[in-house]
């Protein structure tokens, strides 16, 4: 389908109109000069003229945009969407001009059956020029827009080729080295993609998960919000997925991570960002397990119904993971120094109990009592007082004293289903105890 003169002016007026709602590149690199929202006021004033009259000459014009020979045009739609639906970006448009963004995204879904390799080909080409380790720090409108892009490339569960793969990682190295922790974190986000929308194999051939690996856990010190913190741990996570050669008999990054982690736990003031942590570290207890998925649909119920509280105990029970052995004495000092966090409000209590008790079940339940050696008992004693204390503390609300004594029952089922018995005399003690705090 040929286009004709008029259809040739048409389209050299989207284009230039495209080009016109770009966003300009900065006259300096970003971490050279301090951004704010205000700065980018004139481009939100020229974007509320000229998007409409972009949308409208789109809609004038339906029939050239599906023309098969504009693929450039195509491509340079996406790019300029792609930009524009990024989030969260400091030039973004305020909530005022929502409706515009709108009409962003349902030309974005509109597009998207209609490009292909070569609407990519496009795409790709002008990211490579903008994305450049020394120039991509000015072009603001096309790193988030990259991002953007990657989330519309990998709709419906496309993979990347190995070409978008390599030059992935290069753009979020490159964006990670910016000191500015929204960089920072707009490269995890990339990372997170590359692992989940590539093929295993060519992940494992480039060694992506290792570079990925020791780029992000070197950072694993940091005490950063609880969103910035689960993004960067789910992404060492989504690493090891793809280290073939770990198990749980010899030391490896999983044990590396819940080092980390323990030690983030242990010097954390913030209860909201531990209970993420130990969440994680409730993961990695069982990363080596066979029924993995079963672990984790157990710990995902509603404790609160003593049958869901009887299963998953069951399960844990049946974990037989060599890693656990080595992080008992470490994991059950954790949970005595954290304890102590339980005394604040009574909503960061009940989280945090519900996180300990299932950081509790896959860590400690499985072991034979005599491995613990006397190590439970130091726990046993110290922990259960702060229990107690917390009751008082929270006056007994209904919520957390049904936590404990879900905790204690734990306590007991873990001591009666062992045979060491110089710890029996504790079982005998909690069953006294779970009798006296009802009351």
């Amino acid at each position: 389908m040929r286009c004709d003169a008029n259809d040739e002016r048409q389209l050299g007026l989207i284009s230039d109109q495209v080009q016109l709602c770009m966003l300009p590149a900065l006259k300096n690199d970003l971490d050279e000069v301090q951004l704010l929202p205000a700065q980018f006021k004139d481009y939100h004033s020229l974007l509320r003229q000229e998007l409409p009259r972009l949308y409208d000459l789109l809609q004038q014009n339906e029939e050239i945009l599906s023309n098969a020979l504009n693929q450039k045009l195509r491509a340079q739609l996406v790019l300029l969407l792609c930009e524009l639906t990024a989030s969260p970006t400091i030039y973004r448009l305020s909530a005022e001009a929502e409706y515009l963004l709108q009409n962003a995204n349902q030309l974005l879904r509109r597009l998207s059956p209609i490009c292909q390799r070569d609407e990519e080909t496009h795409i790709f080409s002008y990211y490579e020029q903008k994305l450049h380790k020394d120039s991509w720090k000015r072009q603001l409108g096309a790193v988030h827009g990259f991002v953007s892009y990657l989330e519309y490339y990998c709709a419906n569960d496309k993979k990347m080729s190995i070409k978008m793969l390599t030059f992935s990682l290069a753009v979020a190295l490159n964006v990670r080295e910016c000191h500015q922790s929204d960089y920072k974190q707009l490269g995890v986000r990339i990372f997170s993609k590359m692992l989940s929308h590539s093929h295993a194999a060519d992940i494992q051939q480039l060694n992506v998960q290792g570079v990925i690996y020791e780029n992000l856990f070197r950072d694993a010190y940091t005490m950063d919000s609880e969103d910035v913190t689960m993004s960067v741990w789910n992404c060492l996570c989504q690493c090891l997925d793809h280290f073939t050669d770990l198990d749980s008999f010899t030391w490896n990054q999983c044990d590396d991570m819940l080092e980390r982690l323990i030690h983030n736990v242990s010097l954390s003031s913030n209860a909201q960002l531990s209970i993420c942590l130990l969440q994680f570290i409730t993961q990695l207890g069982y990363y080596f397990s066979l029924n993995r998925s079963e672990v984790r649909d157990a710990l995902a119920n509603d404790f609160s119904h003593s049958h869901h509280m009887a299963a998953c105990r069951d399960v844990c029970s049946s974990l037989n993971v060599s890693t656990n052995y080595r992080w008992a004495k470490g994991i059950l000092q954790m949970l005595v120094l954290e304890s102590e966090k339980l005394l604040q409000g009574p909503d960061v209590c009940i989280q945090m109990l519900n996180a300990m008790q299932r950081c509790y079940l896959v860590h400690i339940v499985p072991i034979p009592l005599p491995a613990l050696n006397t190590h439970l008992r130091e726990f046993l004693t110290k922990f259960v007082a702060v229990l107690l204390e917390c009751l008082v503390v929270h006056n007994k609300a209904k919520p957390i004293l049904q936590l404990t004594q879900q905790f204690i029952d734990i306590f007991i089922y873990q001591l009666n289903n062992s045979p060491a018995g110089h710890l029996k005399d504790f079982a005998t003690a909690l069953a006294g105890l779970q009798q006296v705090i009802v009351k």
